[in-house]
């Protein structure tokens, strides 16, 4: 299920709780997030979104570890909640394993196939490996989802402006065509 589709399963009042706790996330007020994520989870239990904000305050705080523990708490209730297994990518990617980063990341693809952020994610493993070709194909799918990114070397989530990734496939797409010129 997605995230929007959670958002309508619930009450008013946890639905602007959880509003609430994102934006304190994104304003790096982690304790007072990671309060409003466990009050929500405590009074709705099966509310996979929370268990996947609290993984990313963990992430965020250095506990990759306790950020996993999360993520496989929100995919015991929801499998194919693809921000969870993106997430999971994520933490395989910071630790070196990009073969196992790459499998979660097209598993969450496979889960939602708009999902923008698998897209991102995927095209920087490509670029870090030199397959440009298929970095821009999945930055530019990527780009026109609007999606956005979390890197969890940075201390808060931001938004991608899609015209920045845009950009970024015609640079990759220059050196590609720059490196074809000099074979």
């Amino acid at each position: 299920m997605k995230e929007k589709d959670y958002l309508e399963d619930i009450s008013g009042e946890i639905k602007e709780q959880y509003k609430t706790g994102v934006h304190k996330l994104e304003r790096g007020e982690y304790q007072d997030a990671e309060k409003v994520f466990k009050d929500i989870i405590e009074r709705q239990s099966d509310f996979v979104p929370a268990y996947n904000k609290l993984a990313i305050i963990k992430i965020y705080q250095g506990s990759l570890e306790e950020g996993g523990d999360w993520l496989k708490k929100a995919l015991e209730l929801d499998h194919e909640y693809a921000p969870a297994i993106t997430n999971l990518g994520s933490i395989e990617k910071k630790r070196g394993d990009l073969e196992k980063a790459k499998q979660l990341y097209e598993k969450a693809l496979n889960a939602d196939p708009k999902y923008g952020p698998a897209y991102n994610n995927l095209g920087v493993i490509y670029r870090e490996q030199g397959d440009y070709a298929r970095s821009v194909k999945f930055l530019k799918k990527a780009s026109k989802l609007n999606s956005y990114t979390v890197d969890i070397n940075q201390k808060s989530m931001s938004l991608k402006n899609p015209g920045c990734l845009m950009l970024i496939a015609i640079i990759i797409g220059a050196f590609i065509l720059i490196y074809l010129w000099l074979q």
